[in-house]
């Protein structure tokens, strides 16, 4: 909180030792502070150092004055819910200050600390009669048998882009965007799990080797016992390269990771020796690892040019890479076929232009017509690539949004959210998930209308030629939509129609197979037989919300290889063929509830 005459910043905690008692009493501030809230409580702790910085406002004033406040801070036990300690202090900063730090000193000969119970400080302002601020810490115990390195265990880990749910070995970061480094994870504890799993550090060293990024957070719980912890970041011009991620326990490393920024974008988690820590980081190892983990993404790296822009390069007869990773989808044969052609249409006309002929531009905007979990998203992406590529879009990134991330915070506000989301696809795509949403016939009121009509405004703004639109949803509910709003039917061209079948009960298990070859994880016979017959089930089954792909993949990553890990732990034994081999004892038995059948998908222009 915040007077006008005092604020109180920022308030960190450490735990000492007996040994760092006299460096508390003469120099404080040489201890180590910094963001965490959890630490380890055994027989050599001390005590807890409180660290607490102000600003004071009033050295901004003309004259610049000086700050004379009288503060109380109360310590409780939140375990017990029990007031430990009140210490009262006046805080003298000098009109030349404008930050001042304090420190205050908790011994455990002063306050009653005891392991596995959390803490509360308050630091009330007298003077002002208000409260500051609230702040926790934990104190944790030592574990028979367990280390706190052993606390954690990692399943696997990647890089995860903030428009979409996939997680990458490497990526081809795309400049001024979000990224998170993700980690998946299991605890330690067992049966003695504590009231509140302690938090964990992120470390992310970037490329210079002089950069680093912390976190501390709680892993949060995604289902069981399966938990996962993500650390935020961005790349831009001066930062793109091999960062190296790490994770740690009360100072322990747990794993680690080194990626790769320029690319090329290589699908999948990383998992076994591929997160072990480094023993010690410097950019020369970080590189190291690559070379040695993951050589293809390490010599495209080393290949890369400095500046790949390359807006002169060419579609598919150049840069096969694009071919290759449409050929590798599974299924898809009309979006392949469609994409290919458009590809060369594209191509057709940049030709022309370069030899001084004229052009007449093909149709950008487009619409995906099909069920969730057939690859809307991953075509998008594709597609955002090869028009950048040829010069089309001069970033190729998507942008996804769907209808409760573009109505607004009042009604009739919904252009402005909208124009955020056009804004930031310029250069790229705007792709709207369920795009029929916006459209609700029966309410006239709906606020929905004012993203269309934001979006057609949009689409006929000359100036905002650089982005593309692409709409997305149930064949049967996006032809209503269009049949009832003809702005956006004539912009959206038959041509530009994909319509992205159901997948096949094979393809389902050429997904998963698939997915699994990319992570190294190998089945046996036995496990191959119930995958298939899990799989056979869930299709025969599936009804209007199926998900297709993205059912297989949900399968693999939150049943099977959560039974995988919890039955190797078990076991103990961490051998290669432990860690990378499926057994028909992980693959979860068929559901039990009964769904009718859907029918396979089209579209009727």
């Amino acid at each position: 909180m915040k007077h006008l005459n005092l604020t109180l910043d920022k308030v960190y905690f450490t735990a000492y030792s007996a040994q760092e008692a006299e460096v508390v009493a003469t120099d404080p501030l040489a201890l180590t502070f910094d963001a965490r809230h959890d630490f380890i409580f055994n027989a050599q702790t001390a005590g807890i150092a409180v660290c607490l910085e102000f600003i004071n406002e009033r050295a901004c004033f003309e004259p610049p004055r000086g700050v004379r406040h009288d503060l109380s801070l109360c310590l409780v036990d939140t375990t017990e819910r029990t007031e430990l300690i009140s210490i009262k202090r006046r805080i003298v900063i000098h009109k030349s200050e404008l930050f001042h730090t304090v420190t205050i000193d908790l011994p455990i000969s002063d306050v009653p600390f005891r392991a596995n119970h959390g803490y509360k400080l308050t630091i009330y302002d007298e003077t002002a009669r208000q409260t500051l601020g609230e702040y926790i810490f934990r104190l944790y115990g030592e574990r028979e048998k367990l280390h706190e390195s052993e606390w954690y265990q990692v399943i696997d880990c990647g890089v995860r882009p903030d428009w979409e749910r996939n997680v990458y070995k490497n990526v081809k970061a795309i400049e001024d965007k979000e990224y998170y480094v993700r980690y998946n994870l299991t605890h330690g504890f067992g049966s003695d799990v504590p009231l509140i799993l302690p938090e964990v550090e992120l470390r992310l060293y970037y490329p210079d080797g002089r950069r680093i990024e912390h976190r501390f957070a709680a892993p949060l719980m995604m289902h069981d016992e399966q938990l996962f912890v993500e650390q935020e970041f961005m790349v831009n011009a001066e930062c793109g390269g091999v960062f190296y991620s790490e994770l740690l326990c009360m100072d322990f490393p747990v794993a680690g990771f080194v990626f790769s920024t320029n690319g090329p974008d290589q699908p999948g988690y990383l998992f076994g020796h591929y997160v072990e820590p480094l023993e010690e980081y410097s950019p020369e190892a970080a590189m190291e690892r690559l070379r040695e983990l993951m050589p293809i993404a390490a010599s495209e790296f080393d290949d890369a040019p400095a500046d790949d822009n390359s807006s002169d390069s060419e579609f598919a007869d150049e840069t096969p890479e694009a071919e290759i990773s449409l050929d590798r989808l599974t299924g898809l044969q009309s979006v392949k076929s469609k994409l290919k052609a458009y590809e060369r249409v594209v191509h057709f006309n940049k030709l022309r232009a370069e030899s001084g002929l004229p052009v007449a531009a093909a149709p950008l905007h487009a619409m995906f017509l099909g069920a969730p979990g057939t690859g809307k998203t991953t075509v998008a992406t594709l597609m955002g690539q090869m028009l950048h590529r040829a010069g089309v879009l001069s970033k190729g990134h998507v942008v996804v949004r769907e209808r409760s991330t573009l109505l607004g915070k009042f009604y009739s506000s919904e252009a402005e959210k909208t124009l955020e989301a056009i804004n930031e696809a310029q250069g790229g795509i705007l792709l709207i998930d369920e795009a029929y949403q916006l459209h609700q016939p029966d309410d006239s009121r709906d606020p929905g209308k004012f993203v269309i009509e934001t979006l057609l405004t949009a689409l006929s703004d000359p100036d905002r030629r650089d982005w593309m639109l692409i709409l997305a949803g149930y064949p049967e509910q996006m032809r209503q939509m269009f049949d009832m709003n003809p702005g956006l039917k004539s912009r959206i061209p038959d041509s530009n129609v994909y319509v992205f079948e159901d997948f096949t009960e094979g393809e389902l298990m050429e997904i998963a197979e698939n997915y699994l070859t990319d992570n190294r994880y190998e089945l046996t016979a036995d496990a191959r037989a119930a995958l298939q017959s899990r799989l056979r089930h869930d299709y025969s089954h599936r009804d209007h919300n199926f998900g297709n792909a993205r059912h297989v993949i949900n399968l693999i990553q939150t049943e099977i290889l959560t039974a995988m890990a919890v039955r190797v732990m078990a076991q103990g034994e961490l051998s290669p063929k432990a860690l990378t081999e499926i057994t028909a004892a992980d693959i979860p038995a068929p559901q039990t509830t009964a769904n009718a059948p859907r029918a396979r998908i089209g579209y009727a222009a």
